[in-house]
């Protein structure tokens, strides 16, 4: 009896080994294939990939791209060995928000199939411990985001251009970012978020306004060259609803948050 307890004790214990080294080691994409010689960097890989997988509400084929990932794959060998640090503002901006939204997605299909990044790894592993090689280095998604993103491109904007593989984040485009038009990107991307009732509404009779985490976590983004994310929202709300919030005491209500996955597969 006593040893058939030690027996069941040592599988217990095996099955919780296994189990922590599952969710909490870190794991590294290893890029081992290096670009052509004299290949320029480009994102029409990445691009192409969107085009691809991607459908007109920001919802992904995870099941096809896992099939088919050449394409992604070779954009992150091209991340692997580039030198952003070489190139202009919204060159090195464009890289660092395409670059985020391809490691996730990289991410999201090495484990599928799952429906949540929370169910890879838990505690919030997918963003802190899933690794990946960009212009050199390795970085978590999360290192990216708030090392990189936030610290050296202070434009919160960029929070509804990053996306997380979650329904409640900003649906990804079915287009790669561009130096060219990064602008523009970021002004319709936030006015479409902002326009969302989803993600951003006012109940006049309860002087209430409901609006996305995403305001609550990068509260102090939302002071950069504003008053606080009140008056960042006045920016993108029609005139009758901006002009609510500046003569009204208004409660901050946030809503839940969906972590489930982006995925087009019902």
């Amino acid at each position: 009896m006593k040893k058939r307890v030690f027996i069941v004790c040592l599988l217990l214990l095996a099955l919780g080994s296994a189990f922590f080294l599952y969710h909490f080691r870190v794991e590294t994409d290893v890029r081992t294939q290096q670009p052509a010689e004299g290949t320029v960097f480009s994102h029409d890989l990445f691009d192409q990939v969107l085009q691809e997988h991607v459908d007109e509400n920001g919802r992904v084929n995870y099941t096809k791209l896992k099939v088919n990932p050449e394409k992604l794959e070779a954009y992150l060998d091209l991340l692997a060995v580039a030198k952003p640090t070489e190139w202009s503002y919204n060159e090195q901006l464009t890289f660092w928000i395409n670059a985020y939204n391809a490691i996730v997605i990289k991410g999201v299909i090495d484990h599928y199939p799952t429906t949540s990044v929370r169910r890879v790894k838990l505690f919030r592993g997918f963003f802190y411990r899933l690794k990946f090689q960009v212009a050199g280095k390795t970085y978590t998604p999360n290192q990216i985001e708030h090392g990189i993103l936030r610290e050296e491109f202070p434009d919160p904007r960029v929070h509804f251009a990053i996306v997380c593989a979650s329904f409640s984040c900003p649906p990804i485009g079915n287009r790669a970012f561009s130096a060219e038009t990064i602008e523009e990107r970021l002004e319709t991307l936030t006015f479409n978020f902002i326009s969302n009732p989803e993600q951003v509404r006012i109940d006049r009779a309860k002087r209430r306004l409901y609006l996305s985490k995403i305001f609550k976590w990068y509260d102090n983004d939302f002071k950069e060259g504003y008053e606080g994310v009140a008056d960042f929202l006045a920016d993108y709300l029609p005139p009758e609803d901006a002009e609510f919030l500046e003569s009204e005491e208004v409660e901050f209500q946030y809503l839940n948050y969906d972590w489930t996955l982006n995925d087009q597969k019902p």
